[in-house]
């Protein structure tokens, strides 16, 4: 019994062994493993290297060495300089220089008008919206007036206290005919005669000499004969007729004119009515030739000079005196 634990210990001896052995063995191992990665790779010799790239060198150098000659070019004569911008514009394919005179940009508007005066001190900026199709029909500075109407006018579309005048803004809308008809009915060679009015109504007949002012109306004697003879005319109906022609004077108009027998005179009176379209749409109704008429919102009177189809004729009264001015304003349908 005693001598089995003495074996046991030789056994465990045994394993401690083969142990320290296998350990040992293992370090050998790595360090062999650690000594070869340490290994430097062979140095290469010069003479083996890459040969430089000479013709990409030369090149290099070749484009260094070159010499430009920085020319300014000319457009229109005029020497562009090669230290500014220049506002060059492409409209359907056509390259539009906006520092030149022309081609223009905005027909019929100048390119100095688009792009500002540069020549001024300060300089003008250039309109807004420059480059919008109808930057001529827009209003920069808001005065009632489009940039294409201040530049025809000449007139500076950036100041809103420099613009055409009003009355450009003015347009005869209709002309309106208040018929007034004459006719001589019948006359003797006394100078007796029959005028008869037709319109307007209610119609009236009234017996007059030569040289009697009459009327139609109570207390307003509008008419005078002024003289009469007796020849041979061609009525419409009646064929060749002897017939009265008196001369007569409207007191009213100061003008004279001569009646027909049996033949219908109108003695038209016409009223215009205005349209005054600045910034809002005024309608002026009602104005007649010799009388004075005021633009709304602004109070600057006119008088009527004539009144016609397709245009009228006004000229502007003065402040001081009341009487009209001798310039005359031709204002067209519109």
């Amino acid at each position: 019994m005693q001598n089995r634990p003495g074996n046991y210990e030789k056994v465990i001896l045994i394993i401690a062994a083969l142990a320290a052995l296998g350990t040992a063995g293992y370090l050998v191992m790595c360090s062999n493993s650690f000594e070869e990665g340490l290994v430097l790779p062979t140095a290469v010799s010069k003479n083996t290297l890459n040969p430089p790239d000479t013709k990409g060198i030369g090149d290099a150098i070749s484009t260094i060495s070159k010499r430009y000659v920085w020319a300014s070019p000319e457009v229109h004569g005029k020497p562009v300089p090669l230290n500014k911008s220049i506002l060059l514009v492409s409209r359907e394919g056509k390259i539009f220089d906006l520092l030149v005179e022309k081609p223009l940009f905005r027909d019929p508007m100048t390119n100095k008008f688009l792009v500002g005066d540069q020549s001024k001190t300060p300089p003008e900026d250039a309109l807004p919206h420059l480059f919008s199709s109808n930057v001529g029909d827009l209003d920069a500075d808001e005065d009632g007036f489009s940039n294409r109407e201040e530049f025809d006018a000449g007139t500076d579309p950036r100041n809103n206290k420099s613009m055409p005048p009003l009355t450009n803004k003015l347009f005869l809308k209709q002309r309106i005919a208040n018929d007034y008809i004459l006719m001589l009915n019948s006359g003797e060679d006394s100078g007796t005669f029959q005028i008869r009015r037709i319109k307007p109504e209610p119609a009236r007949s009234v017996f007059t000499n030569v040289g009697t002012e009459f009327g139609f109306d109570r207390g307003v004697n509008r008419f005078v004969v002024l003289s009469f003879t007796k020849k041979k005319v061609k009525h419409t109906t009646l064929g060749e007729i002897d017939a009265y022609v008196v001369k007569m004077k409207d007191n009213a108009t100061q003008s004279e004119f001569e009646l027909v027998e049996k033949i219908e005179k109108n003695l038209a009176e016409y009223e215009a009515q205005f349209e005054f379209r600045w910034q809002q749409l005024d309608v002026i109704a009602g104005v007649k030739k010799g009388k004075v008429f005021q633009l709304p919102r602004v109070g600057t009177s006119y008088f009527v000079r004539e009144i016609e189809e397709t245009r009228a004729v006004i000229s502007p009264v003065d402040t001081g005196t009341g009487t009209a001015k001798s310039e005359t304003i031709e204002i067209r349908q519109n």
